[in-house]
């Protein structure tokens, strides 16, 4: 290479590591789309973020768009960046007004095309956000499957309407290992979201025996009917992690887990990772006395959770937490032996405290934790966290530490506040910053 040649490229890797984090310029880039994109810096475009949805960002309403850009570099024979894509997120939004399709913003056939070209691309994660209004009807997208064979994450944010073939989607990619199914609607016509069609839809023998990390941020009666399908596979399905995050409405209880339980049951030995996080929210349809005296639907069973390393419960119920602390195993005799790891409970305060009192009594109910956290089951324990609400203040939250003498003198124990709802990376609450152009 001539020494012009060598200078030339060097601006080139230059340019290309100046704009490593800012994508839209990226493709904007003529760069992209020419072989001077050397081998070194096909990272730059392992994660593609496709743009098609205008927002109302904290600078004000704007037009996000980076899907055409994607489709004109991609067509020209000289582009080289296909083979490089591993990860996509897709947030394309084909449902706007009159006057918004006559600005063009409404592009039919855009998402089968984004699909075509990436299909070409080793995709190994994709990020779906559904942008269906609730007035229209749910999506359908087992379509998209069959162009993604070894795909291995997927994740779908429902930002309203949720889609209509969840289950025949999920069990359409041989390979798949993560699965994460979101929604950010407290919609009525959320409610039924993923309720399966019966019969279920048929699959192929080995669907979803790859899978091995589980996330549902849903309402809490819905895992039930996920776990149920999930159930009908029999030992197939070896979860390593399953994390749920959900809505509920009411005082007592976790939700429905009776097929959360069978599925312990059947297949908890291989469970390593667990966490069931309850966010309380209102309900107008609902008297407010009904929210505290409807009964719980049931018990969390952790028993047959043999080598479960890592745990995590959130609810207000404190009684709940300790029940489900109660049944876990004790550690094994196995060697090495199989004991918890790290444990974070989190007790979420009331919503309703204002309108009826619920008739938790705190003294008593620390008690009760205390005693459910002297068991075996616990002696190992290399990271011990509580979470509680800002009004326990810091003299209460030190306080705390006086009814557990096993870890109070040590950093094993750590108490703190409940800030911020916590989202997984994927979700759409942690991604919209970033889509919006605010980050």
């Amino acid at each position: 290479m001539s020494l012009a040649q060598e200078l030339a490229q060097e601006l080139v890797d230059l340019i290309l590591d100046f704009l490593y984090d800012d994508s839209d310029s990226l493709l904007s880039s003529s760069l992209v789309a020419r072989k001077w994109v050397p081998a070194a810096r096909y990272h730059l475009f392992q994660r593609i973020v496709l743009n098609h949805w205008h927002c109302v960002p904290g600078s004000g309403y704007s037009f996000q768009g980076s899907a055409y850009r994607f489709l004109n570099i991609c067509t020209l024979p000289e582009c080289t960046i296909i083979s490089s894509i591993q990860e996509v997120v897709l947030n394309i939004d084909n449902e706007h007004s009159d006057s918004e399709a006559e600005a063009g913003w409404v592009v039919p056939g855009l998402l089968e095309e984004l699909i075509r070209v990436i299909a070409a691309a080793p995709l190994a994660k994709l990020v779906y956000i559904d942008h269906t209004k609730s007035w229209n009807d749910p999506i359908a997208l087992t379509w998209i499957a069959p162009r993604f064979p070894r795909l291995r994450q997927f994740t779908y944010n429902a930002l309203d309407r949720f889609l209509s073939d969840a289950l025949a989607l999920v069990a359409s990619f041989p390979e798949l290992e993560v699965l994460s199914l979101y929604s950010t609607t407290l919609e009525d016509n959320f409610e039924e979201a993923i309720m399966p069609p019966k019969p279920y839809p048929v699959s192929p023998p080995n669907t979803l025996s790859s899978l091995h990390t589980l996330r549902l941020q849903l309402f809490s009666h819905q895992p039930e009917e996920f776990m149920a399908w999930l159930l009908t596979f029999g030992d197939r399905i070896r979860l390593e992690m399953l994390d749920l995050d959900l809505v509920h409405y009411y005082h007592n209880g976790w939700g429905r887990v009776d097929a959360l339980n069978a599925y312990f049951n059947l297949n908890g030995a291989h469970l390593r990772n667990f966490g069931l996080r309850l966010h309380y929210e209102d309900n107008s349809e609902l008297d407010v006395e009904t929210f505290l005296s409807r009964e719980s639907d049931g018990d969390l069973n952790l028993s047959n959770l043999i080598n479960l390393h890592i745990l995590s419960l959130s609810t207000h119920n404190v009684k709940a937490v300790c029940t489900a602390l109660s049944s876990l195993p004790l550690p094994s005799s196995a060697d090495p032996p199989n004991h918890l790891h790290s444990l974070e409970v989190s007790f979420r305060e009331w919503i309703h405290i204002y309108q009826v009192q619920c008739p938790c009594d705190p003294v008593v109910l620390v008690q009760d934790f205390a005693d459910a956290m002297s068991g075996e089951q616990f002696a190992r324990l290399a990271e011990f966290t509580i979470l509680v609400p800002v009004f326990f203040g810091e003299n209460g939250a030190k306080a705390l530490r006086a009814y557990f003498p096993r870890w109070k003198e040590t950093d094993i124990m750590r108490v703190g506040f409940i800030e911020e709802r916590r989202f997984p990376a994927d979700s759409w609450e942690r991604l919209k910053d970033e889509l919006s152009g605010e980050r």
